[in-house]
């Protein structure tokens, strides 16, 4: 599948208010955005209306808004899952889980069905509408490209967003909706157990171990471990990231 988005979309305006230089960006960031896929943690940094440097670790995407534009999203580390839906406790354990769920979401005078879940790292909610999916032409690529024939139970366990573990030759293969990728779908290589494995990634705000990309002062990138600087103790840790996050929120297209 070729990229989304051209090169030329990368807005330097957009990513120049975040303090990130388009022409030394890592090969890895740049290729999940021209994909329309989550980047890697990325630290950011952006200049609020008092002056003050706000740094923070987030994901980055580009994705269309409804004129075809390329629109840059951030998507920044929180404690707990980002959403303005009013998701019900058992819908938010199977989405901790790491399961994709189908929920019924009302706007204005229309109701559609979405696919959601939740990206482990930042806590934000992922949605695309089911009908928009196309996963049954993704089901059928699959079958074309692989040469197997899956079963109506494997097809209907898979448009209810479940993973199905299927027999290809000598191998294993395993399939599902994934909304972190541009189609929606993703296939692995590996049982269920390799799928449940990469999708288990755990962020702990109080210990941060996860890996990202950070700017040095001479502008070069480096791939770490989160910083100290983004542990603190959990009272003052609150407030700074609600004051920050709503500040910036302001400045560029936060999810």
């Amino acid at each position: 599948m070729g990229k989304l988005f051209g090169e030329r979309e990368l807005s330097k305006k957009d990513f120049e208010r975040i303090d990130i230089d388009v022409r030394s960006m890592p090969k890895e960031i740049k290729e999940k955005l021209l994909n329309g896929e989550l980047t890697p943690l990325v630290e950011i940094r952006d200049q609020l209306d008092n002056g003050i440097i706000a740094t923070m670790p987030v994901k980055l995407r580009l994705q269309r808004d409804t004129e075809g534009n390329a629109v840059l999203k951030a998507y920044p580390v929180s404690k707990d899952i980002v959403s303005d839906l009013k998701l019900q406790d058992a819908e938010q354990k199977r989405l901790q889980a790491g399961e994709v769920i189908q929920k019924d979401i009302r706007e204005g005078n229309r109701t559609r069905t979405m696919y959601l879940q939740l990206d482990q790292e930042t806590k934000s909610l992922l949605k695309r509408e089911v009908n928009k999916a196309e996963i049954d032409k993704r089901i059928d690529e699959l079958e074309h490209v692989k040469d197997i024939t899956l079963g109506q139970n494997q097809r209907q366990a898979i448009r209810e967003g479940k993973p199905v573990e299927l027999e290809v030759g000598d191998t294993k293969v395993t399939v599902g909706v994934d909304l972190r990728q541009n189609s929606g779908f993703k296939a692995i290589d590996g049982d269920m157990s390799e799928w449940k494995r990469q999708q288990e990634i755990k962020w702990d705000m109080a210990n941060p171990g996860q890996m990202g990309y950070w700017q040095t002062d001479e502008n070069r990138w480096e791939y770490k471990q989160v910083q100290e600087k983004y542990k603190m103790p959990e009272a003052k840790k609150e407030t700074k990231e609600k004051t920050v996050k709503e500040e910036v929120r302001q400045t560029i297209h936060f999810k």
